[in-house]
């Protein structure tokens, strides 16, 4: 996962509505193939384009990554469904771009798009310009209901609902329907826009703290907890009650929307109490093997088995945030060690950089040596990579080797052509390593 793509994920809360699979075909699909749900066409994004040039139709392209949990619900529940397959494969060629996928040209087609979130999905003509664009997670009605008001199929009664909402309607029955329609119109912006996602997400928390939690077990207030109380961590009332509840609100949500909000809960609050440095981190991670958890992790290894919510990933990241944060630097060098040889050849830029910044914290002047030397190794290994560049340059400048630093950044600079993906590299470098 690149260091911007993680970033968007954890502030990009308006992206983080929800996302699956289905069938995939090349060319032409068949009933039998197309039956039930999206038919995704296979082969690169340009044979896609031509596909839809031959055609006359335009493309629906779905640019997500394997690790953001609104894009799993998505794919797993939304995509599949006959309607949506209908309405979709009727007027578009649909094509999935994991915007991580350096064989598919993912970075550098997510690049060109100016993909800020995920998922995101863009209206392409058949030459690849943009038409329209949305974001985040909804059932498979409002699904297509937003794709018929961007195509102009239909208007949005939003705005009349929200009139209604802001003369001061308040009954519970009409406060849900004004937070399910929101998810809608937010996602038609196309962009981010935290300050309306904090003013919704107050009313969220006014209207569930309003309701006997007992009637909240309903597909459309399973939704709304899923979308407005993602991220919220293990301890919170409701957090809770969904995973006392958890088979009810599976029974009116779907396993893959349930497992990513429980888990996704569990690993905020694993990874808050690993920041206190105490080892409580452990008491999260231990319920994870006890029910219902353990239903929501079973569900998720076998949709994924390299999900970043497996229990040992969660464990390995929690317990060396844990390590830094009790300032246990010598433990922190022995287990990067190990983790590093343990990797041996398949160690890439992204480990050795982990491993030097946090070593980077220690006042041992072995260690800052240390984190030096695994800051090069990274750069080594990726020269490309805009946050390797800059944190080996930072460390440097640290050193006191300014010269070697200066002489980086020309480096990077000028390794750098003139495609998307690397301006946009040139531009994360810029940020994170001004010129002093």
């Amino acid at each position: 996962m690149t260091s911007l793509a993680r970033a968007c994920s954890l502030v990009g809360l308006l992206a983080l509505w929800a996302c699956g699979d289905s069938a995939i075909v090349e060319g032409e699909p068949t009933a039998s193939q197309v039956a039930p749900g999206m038919a995704f066409f296979h082969g690169s994004f340009d044979e896609a384009l031509a596909d839809a040039r031959q055609r006359g139709k335009n493309v629906f392209l779905d640019v997500y990554t394997d690790w953001c949990g609104p894009c799993i619900v998505m794919q797993e529940t939304v995509f599949p469904l006959p309607e949506v397959g209908e309405y979709f494969n009727a007027r578009f060629v649909n094509y999935k771009l994991d915007a991580e996928d350096e064989s598919v040209g993912g970075p550098e087609i997510a690049a060109r798009y100016e993909v800020r979130a995920y998922p995101t999905y863009l209206i392409l003509d058949s030459r690849g310009a943009e038409i329209g664009r949305a974001t985040s997670g909804m059932s498979g009605d409002q699904f297509i209901a937003l794709f018929s008001r961007m195509l102009g199929e239909t208007e949005s009664q939003f705005p009349t609902i929200k009139a209604r909402f802001d003369s001061g309607e308040r009954s519970p029955e009409f406060v849900q329907e004004y937070l399910d329609a929101a998810i809608v119109d937010q996602s038609m912006s196309g962009d981010l826009d935290f300050q309306r996602f904090a003013e919704l997400k107050k009313v969220a928390g006014d209207y569930f703290a309003s309701r006997d939690h007992s009637v909240l077990i309903n597909e459309t207030d399973a939704r709304l907890i899923a979308t407005y109380w993602d991220k919220t961590p293990r301890g919170d009332e409701l957090v809770e009650f969904v995973i006392d509840n958890y088979d009810e609100f599976v029974s009116v949500s779907s396993d893959a929307a349930m497992s990513q909000f429980v888990l996704g809960a569990t690993w905020y609050a694993g990874l808050a109490a690993a920041e206190l440095g105490n080892g409580t981190y452990e008491a999260f991670l231990e319920e994870l093997a006890e029910e219902p958890l353990s239903r929501a992790v079973a569900y998720d290894l076998a949709r994924d088995p390299d999900s970043v919510l497996d229990p040992d990933r969660m464990h390995s990241v929690f317990q060396m945030r844990d390590l830094v944060a009790s300032e246990n630097w010598g433990e922190v060098a022995e287990e990067w060690a190990r983790r590093i040889a343990v990797a041996g050849a398949t160690a890439d830029a992204r480990t050795y950089n982990g491993a030097a910044r946090d070593l980077a914290g220690s006042p041992e002047a072995a260690h800052r040596a240390l984190a030096l030397e695994y800051y090069s190794k990274a750069y080594e290994l990726d020269p490309s990579d805009a946050f390797v560049a800059a944190s080996y340059g930072a460390e440097l400048r640290r050193s006191g080797r300014d010269e070697l630093a200066e002489q980086l950044m020309e480096e990077f600079r000028a390794s750098l052509g003139d495609s998307a993906e690397d301006r946009r590299q040139l531009e994360l470098f810029d940020r994170l390593s001004p010129r002093p």
